[in-house]
């Protein structure tokens, strides 16, 4: 083995043991204040903005959740915003708006979903603003368990929250299921240390004020929550994370549907990369310093280490089937297996990291509602569910190099 790959993967193995054991000590640091949240002394007025393009399976059942969220009415209105949808999105929303007058419609040309909640922001009369998508379902307390965070701090400009699968019936439900409730965790984690980079579509809340000074919503970016929290960091302000507050969300129930939404993701998150490249390595806050280098760090290294397992598997396959014929003249190929120093110390770092990374899972599913905690479990979602996250990343390599930047769930 040439002396750069071994190099190679020992800082892989370094990288993923160090933000391991990061993330673990900041549980264990802060687990007391995991679900603690600011309970508000006033209740400013909110506008909740959705963005619907085809949507009639879900945009009822959207609406009336929103309906029934627990906060005052008179200080409540809903906005949806009608983004040219081809079926019955605009007839089920004007048949609710005549039973309930806090719903506004906003009926145009289809312009993508950033433009849409621009064209909310533009007519809210709310202080404060909650993006809830479509085909998302909050908690009925989700507004009283975020808007307490916004007295702590005038930097704090959005507040998200826990997002979870709705749907679990086959496979690729099932351990999306498991999947949100790892990613939530950690996102909260990241709260700790003031670094959270995405203010999720589900359900988010933001300063009105701080959105229009930024510019509002990026209408090019694939990933518009996560290009805005990010502008908003780049100016100097904060987000935060309300791991008591739970929004549930339809998740794609087949194979190619979830890698059509994660190739978007994708996509966003190498245009965000790309168009805030001027503060890598650069601090002044956790954005400069850590944020914007442990993304790109993330993206790097799981291309690095697909590569370099495939050049494994194909080198090893390749000296198997020559071997096979000697096989059966009954030669041994394990005889002359050379078990180096090195080899056995990056063995050593790899078990170490896939260790931390089952503790790592355990800690994020202990206190949630999920069917399964089993080892068998976590050890499917990490050899088999975890490394499909490969395909839409590649994939949305090949995307950009092809200039192919387009919406690709719908």
């Amino acid at each position: 083995m040439l002396d750069w790959i071994i190099y190679v993967y020992i800082v892989l193995f370094f990288f993923g043991i160090y933000f391991l054991i990061l993330f673990i000590l900041l549980y264990v640091k802060n687990r007391k204040e995991l679900y603690s949240f600011p309970k508000p002394t006033r209740f400013p007025m909110v506008s909740i903005i959705t963005p619907a393009y085809n949507e009639e399976s879900a945009i009822e059942r959207t609406i009336k959740n929103l309906l029934a969220l627990d906060y005052p009415k008179d200080k409540k209105e809903i906005i949806i915003v009608n983004d040219g949808s081809t079926d019955s999105t605009a007839e089920i929303i004007q048949r609710l708006m005549r039973a309930h007058g806090e719903i506004k419609l906003i009926n145009k040309k289809n312009s993508g979903k950033a433009d849409s909640l621009n064209r909310g922001i533009a007519i809210a009369k709310g202080e404060l603003i909650i993006v809830v998508d479509a085909d998302s379902f909050p908690a009925r307390d989700c507004i009283k368990k975020t808007i307490g965070y916004f007295e702590q701090d005038e930097k704090i400009a959005a507040v998200t929250t826990k997002v979870l699968a709705k749907n679990n019936k086959n496979f690729m439900e099932r351990y999306q299921v498991f999947d949100y409730v790892v990613i939530a965790w950690s996102r909260k984690i990241m709260d700790f240390i003031d670094s959270v980079y995405v203010t999720n579509g589900p359900f988010s809340i933001y300063r009105k004020d701080l959105v229009k000074k930024v510019g509002g919503f990026d209408k090019k970016n694939m990933t518009e929550d996560i290009e805005l929290t990010w502008n908003l960091l780049s100016k100097g302000y904060k987000t935060k994370m309300s791991y008591s507050a739970s929004v549930y969300t339809i998740v794609p129930n087949t194979l190619m549907g979830w890698i059509r939404q994660r190739i978007r993701w994708n996509l966003g998150g190498w245009q965000t990369l790309y168009k805030y490249r001027r503060h890598f390595l650069k601090g002044g806050n956790s954005f400069g310093y850590f944020i914007i280098n442990y993304v790109a760090l993330s993206f790097i290294l799981a291309l690095v280490g697909f590569f370099l397992s495939l050049r494994w598997i194909a080198l090893k396959l390749l000296f198997y089937l020559r071997e096979v014929p000697f096989i059966f003249q009954g030669y041994n190929p394990l005889k002359y297996a050379e078990f180096s120093f090195i080899v056995s110390f990056l063995l050593l770092f790899g078990l170490i990291f896939l260790c931390l990374a089952l503790f790592y899972y355990k800690f994020s599913i202990r206190n949630e509602n999920i069917k399964s905690k089993s080892i068998l479990t976590i050890l499917i979602y990490t050899f088999i569910y975890r490394p499909i996250y490969i395909v839409p990343l590649v994939a949305s390599i090949f995307k950009l190099i092809k200039g192919d930047i387009r919406w690709f769930t719908k």
